[in-house]
């Protein structure tokens, strides 16, 4: 009997051992992915506090509510793709809507589109997401509107409308396979098409 009881403890410390090391590999995993923006709300919080002017203050926190929100998003994709082994596209609206809502209170028009109910794969999940946040960082201080559309289908298609003044093209280096185009009006426009064969 004492003996069952040891093994049964042992069984318990050996899982309980499992769990936490799960748990930090995701928490390493994250901070990986996300340190870049972790420094940036550091940064724009700096300034927050140094700064006297009433609509940079204003402007400096809607920029902290944005990326603060990618943060706690993109760490929530990790967490969920780990536990279910894929991600839902209602998962990925979720992220973009309220993204979107952030984006509308800052004072830019911002709209997320998603068709689609299946599955995708962590990463690309978190392609699309990133490459949503790519353009918002980019645009930050002079975003107007900005539309996003994304079809699930056979293959994944991403499509940005943009209104801002800093050009996108530079993206392309940053995400393989990315299209740029600027219309006489300066609007931009940004497509990435994602292949689904692997899940």
């Amino acid at each position: 009997h004492d003996t069952g009881d040891v093994l049964a403890a042992e069984n318990a410390q050996h899982a309980r051992w499992l769990k936490l090391t799960e748990q930090n590999r995701l928490y390493d995993m994250m901070e990986a992915q996300i340190d870049r923006q972790i420094a940036m709300l550091w940064d724009l919080l700096a300034e927050l506090q140094k700064t006297e002017d009433q609509n940079r203050a204003r402007r400096l926190l809607g920029q902290v509510i944005i990326i603060g929100t990618y943060i706690k998003r993109r760490s929530n994709l990790i967490f969920v793709g780990a536990q279910r082994g894929a991600i839902s596209v209602q998962e990925l609206r979720l992220c973009l809507n309220e993204s979107s809502e952030n984006i509308c209170v800052y004072g830019a028009d911002c709209k997320a589109i998603v068709n689609g109910d299946d599955q995708l794969t962590l990463e690309q999940a978190t392609q699309i997401y990133d490459l949503f946040e790519a353009v918002v960082e980019t645009e930050l201080e002079s975003l107007r509107a900005m539309l996003i559309s994304i079809d699930v289908g056979a293959q994944v298609e991403v499509s940005f409308c943009v209104s801002a003044a800093e050009p996108l093209c530079g993206l392309r280096a940053h995400f393989q396979g990315l299209e740029w185009e600027q219309d006489e009006d300066g609007l931009q426009y940004v497509t990435r098409k994602l292949e689904r064969s692997r899940r």
